[in-house]
């Protein structure tokens, strides 16, 4: 049995001829036939039923037709992928990324780079503008910036890779712990470090602007910088909860997020972005999924 026969039986069954296969494969009728013959004799089952008027499947052949055609689809699929894989085993690729996606992306360039080894990754890490910028520029194939939905510019193709809410971030020994939810009026007395970022920075001047005793301590996209303020309890920081999933288990398993309510309804986006009416690689198509697969 081979990958022929099954396409000479799914072609015979589907058209209902021998003769119509053999016009469409350029043989002869005889040889289509014989093909078909063999493969009865492999299966030890009778294919069709021939007559003048023609072929019909027998009771086994719908049964064969079911696997045949679930084979085929798979070879299908098999020699797509491998073709994908002739196609994006050497390249370049040039990344774009906000500074609280560094550690995503690093983790999924290192998991890309086993697999292909022979593609150069470089990633530029800037605020949502430089991205951008670097995007437009032809700086990068790709960026992935945090964003609302309305902030979105029509120079880039815009994909969406997950949906975020803020979130408060606190330390675990912080009396805030316990709040499902945060307005403002839970935070008296709070030093926050934030990341430089408009949608953040809204809502930092919204929550703290009830009490005099909040201040903004830190405004700054080092990321390191803010978990550190953060683990030791000497601040508090806002951040949507996909860029608190990305950080490292150390600094996770020391604090809490929590949800601030208000904002559920102006949820901020992670995209990727890329040149508009530039059509995507198959480099750049098959990194993002191994991104999204990250994400789970």
């Amino acid at each position: 049995m081979n990958i022929i026969q099954l396409q000479y039986f799914v072609d015979s069954a589907e058209s209902g001829s021998f003769t119509e296969t053999s016009k469409k494969h350029g043989i002869t009728v005889p040889a289509v036939s014989q093909s078909i013959s063999q493969l009865e004799n492999e299966l030890e089952a009778t294919l069709f039923t021939r007559s003048k008027k023609g072929i019909a499947l027998t009771q086994d052949g719908f049964k064969a037709m079911k696997y045949a055609r679930t084979i085929l689809t798979n070879v299908r699929n098999m020699r797509n992928e491998l073709s994908k894989s002739n196609r994006i085993n050497t390249g370049n690729i040039v990344i774009a990324t906000i500074p609280g996606m560094v550690s995503l992306v690093t983790d999924t360039t290192i998991t890309f780079m086993g697999i292909y080894p022979h593609i150069n990754v470089q990633l530029l890490e800037g605020d949502n503008t430089a991205v951008m910028n670097q995007v437009m520029k032809g700086e990068a194939d790709m960026g992935f910036v945090s964003l609302s939905r309305e902030s979105q510019d029509d120079s880039f193709t815009w994909e969406p890779v997950i949906r975020g809410e803020a979130v408060i971030v606190v330390n675990k020994q912080s009396p805030l712990r316990f709040l499902t939810a945060i307005t403002s009026s839970e935070l008296h007395n709070e030093v926050l470090v934030i990341y430089k970022d408009a949608y953040i920075e809204r809502i930092a001047a919204e929550l703290i602007a009830g009490d005099s005793g909040n201040r903004i301590a830190l405004t700054t996209n080092n990321t390191q910088a803010i978990m550190q303020m953060v683990s030791r309890g000497n601040a508090i920081t806002i951040a949507t909860d996909y860029i608190v999933n990305t950080m490292p288990e150390k600094f996770k398993n020391g604090v809490v997020s929590i949800p601030i309510g208000k904002y559920k309804k102006y949820p901020n986006y992670l995209w990727r972005i890329t040149k508009k009416d530039v059509e995507v690689s198959a480099i750049i198509k098959e990194y993002t999924q191994h991104l999204y697969a990250n994400l789970e």
